[in-house]
């Protein structure tokens, strides 16, 4: 899920690579309609807009994409792991992409995109791989993966130190993992059996301590283990509920009021993290398309929406932030609402040269915010990103500036097109709201900024 530059580097190589293989621009199937803009303040967007009936336009502009993104998680899939390459035609893979390609599978096969057969084959497949693997220090995951083979790959998938023994695990990658499982477990009990030997495999005592989400990473040079909590806000929250969903509860990491102050941005309250950190969509979104928001996540979800569309009527330029991978240098992104006390402000990974990082739009945003909480806003946005649909799948978004496709296809952004479609026609959560302790509402606003 994170990348430092050396990993954005060898990404970059990857994305190249799928550029250069010819990812055709293709004409949607379904591109939404036009839909005028309300003109209400965003600071007072209706935050039960998602109870409301979704029109037969959508749900069909849904299906298709929902088919366009399996385009990508079909043809990235490596037939003797199971396992999705986290970007096209690159065989490294995270435990955080692991587990949007379970996920996407999952989401494919409810909307009836995979055969049950050849389904059943792929998701057995890619379970005996997480069941039979290398771990680091038999206690957990390693952070990188070789998807060719399921076997451990050293740090960033291009050094061979580290791959024999692995390098670490990320509790907040586990996380995402743990989540996929659930949705799984929970909602098909053949699996049940499969699961369990993937989940009883994890050393639950070093994941989580004294409330939180442990990491571990060894050393480069020194090949010494440290330890280090893990998680800001969003990420911590939606990674802590997968290990609830375990009966291994981080209720300090699941509390929104344990590390957050209020702010304002453009007139909308939110919180932020004192340890630092980035506020941003996709973990809001992820956690509600996948798990369910409990009622103060929910009323965080939608102020921070309402702060993206209050730029856009300061600026007029499409906002829906999110971090995502690029077709040009730096190679991977993050956007936020708010970073390092400024607003909407956009950064490539740690250690990359001086340089612009330009801003996009994001496909898994618009998707993920348009299931969720709809709205003409919403609604305009998902018609900017159809300009980074591709016969390869969706690619990760457009530049803010001039509509063109800014990154390549990969498992993250198929993962959340596939889990929004399925949203959007179920109508409700991959499973039932978990359940955890009472999460701070937004605060009374602080400073403007």
């Amino acid at each position: 899920m994170r990348y430092t530059v050396v990993g954005a580097l060898a990404l970059g190589l990857a994305l190249s690579a799928s550029h250069a293989a010819g990812a055709q621009r293709t004409t949607p199937r379904a591109r939404p309609p036009a839909a005028p803009v309300s003109t209400a303040p965003a600071a007072a967007a209706d935050a039960a807009a998602s109870s409301l009936p979704m029109a037969g336009a959508e749900k069909q502009f849904f299906q298709d994409a929902a088919r366009t993104a399996w385009t990508y998680v079909d043809r990235q899939t490596n037939a003797s792991s199971g396992l999705v390459n986290s970007v096209a035609n690159y065989h490294f893979t995270t435990m955080w992409d692991i587990g949007s390609g379970l996920l996407a599978l999952y989401s494919a096969g409810q909307l009836g995109l995979v055969p049950a057969a050849d389904y059943d084959r792929r998701m057995r497949l890619a379970l005996h791989t997480l069941a039979t693997t290398r771990m680091y220090d038999n206690a957990a995951f390693n952070k990188n993966y070789d998807t060719r083979t399921g076997a451990m790959a050293g740090r960033n998938g291009t050094e061979s130190e580290g791959a024999d023994r692995g390098y670490g695990w990320s509790a907040l990658d586990l996380g995402r993992l743990l989540v996929a499982l659930k949705v799984i477990d929970a909602n098909q009990p053949q699996y049940h059996a499969d699961v369990q030997q993937v989940v009883g495999r994890l050393a639950f005592d070093r994941l989580v301590r004294d409330g939180y989400l442990s990491g571990e990473d060894v050393a480069p040079r020194s090949r010494r283990a440290r330890r280090y909590q893990e998680g800001k806000i969003g990420y911590e929250q939606y990674s802590a509920m997968g290990y609830a969903a375990w009966q291994h509860r981080p209720d300090r990491a699941l509390s929104l009021a344990e590390n957050t102050y209020p702010i304002t941005v453009l007139g909308v309250p939110l919180l932020m993290d004192k340890r630092g950190g980035k506020l941003t969509s996709e973990p809001f979104l992820m956690a509600g398309l996948e798990m369910g928001w409990t009622p103060e996540m929910r009323e965080l979800s939608w102020r921070l929406l309402a702060a993206q569309e209050a730029r856009f009527r300061q600026t007029g330029k499409v906002t829906l932030v999110s971090e995502d991978a690029l077709n040009r240098p730096p190679y991977f992104l993050y956007y936020s609402v708010y970073s390092d006390g400024e607003a909407f402000k956009v950064e490539p990974p740690e250690g990359a040269p001086p340089g612009d990082t330009p801003r996009t739009v994001s496909t898994k945003a618009a998707f993920g915010w348009h299931a969720l909480l709809p709205s003409p806003y919403t609604w305009r946005a998902l018609q900017m990103v159809s300009g980074a649909r591709t016969s390869e799948g969706w690619g990760a978004g457009v530049f803010e500036d001039n509509g063109r496709i800014s990154g390549a296809t990969n498992v993250n952004t198929a993962a959340m097109v596939l889990e929004a479609s399925l949203y959007v026609m179920r109508g409700k959560p991959l499973v039932e709201p978990a359940s955890a302790p009472p999460l701070a509402t937004a605060p009374a606003a602080g400073a403007q900024h």
